[in-house]
């Protein structure tokens, strides 16, 4: 069995006069955590909305566990969890309950998967506390909660540690890596945090004006500062 489970092959969207991305192509292979950067505009959340079908290309071809028809893509985009920029959340709701409207919408039958994956996010004692009183870090995790509700084998956050004190983003930054461990899942991090693309990801892709600009190990990326410089990034400390 192949280990790409994603593959963009000249992946192009356009809006209106706008190329967002233009002639993608790329590989992304089982059980590996991506980091993704770039500046913003640079393409980042456009090629996320294409791989979860929120939009959908102009051109080019995007296969998912080797498939590519459109109603066999979604399919497999059952396979995935994401949360992409804001997380959608019911503001009168607790967290329990908008995991539950979650898990009846994706038809998933066991209700314990609730508790078990909001424990895992540090949010179990919020009781009948509403989402309108979270703090953001605390919507963040129930975002990051939501994702993880269908054991996804392809987990794509958006920013997750925005909005988070130093100590929060540690301990989910851990928590993101025990799930892979455990699960042997593929994670693609969207961060503006060069610290936290560093600390846990095993290669980088770098989309600059709706190019693949770099796609390789942490460690080479990070080492060609200058290159990163050029396209408004910087080396973490």
């Amino acid at each position: 069995m192949s280990s790409i489970i994603l593959e963009a092959k000249s992946l192009t969207k356009e809006y209106k006069q706008t190329l967002a991305l233009d002639h993608i192509n790329l590989q992304i292979k089982k059980g590996k955590i991506y980091g993704f950067i770039g500046q913003n505009g640079a393409g980042k959340t456009t090629f996320l909305r294409l791989v979860t079908g929120l939009a959908f290309p102009t051109s080019g071809t995007l296969s998912l566990w080797g498939n590519s028809g459109t109603e066999e893509l979604q399919k497999q985009r059952k396979r995935i969890g994401s949360m992409i920029e804001t997380p959608a959340l019911f503001p009168s709701m607790t967290a329990y309950q908008n995991m539950e409207v979650q898990r009846i919408q994706r038809g998933i039958p066991d209700k314990s998967v609730i508790k078990r994956t909001l424990d895992m996010v540090g949010l179990q004692d919020t009781g009948k506390k509403s989402v309108r009183n979270f703090s953001l870090g605390m919507r963040q995790r129930l975002g990051i909660a939501i994702a993880l509700l269908n054991t996804p084998e392809l987990l794509i956050l958006d920013e997750p540690t925005a909005g988070l004190d130093p100590m929060g983003r540690d301990v989910l930054l851990s928590q993101i890596v025990d799930y892979h461990r455990q699960r042997n899942n593929t994670v693609l991090l969207v961060s503006h945090s060069m610290e936290d693309i560093a600390r846990i990801a095993d290669r980088i892709l770098v989309i600059d004006d709706g190019k693949v600009a770099m796609f390789e190990k942490t460690d080479k990326v990070f080492a060609q500062s200058a290159r990163l410089s050029q396209m408004g990034l910087r080396v973490p400390q």
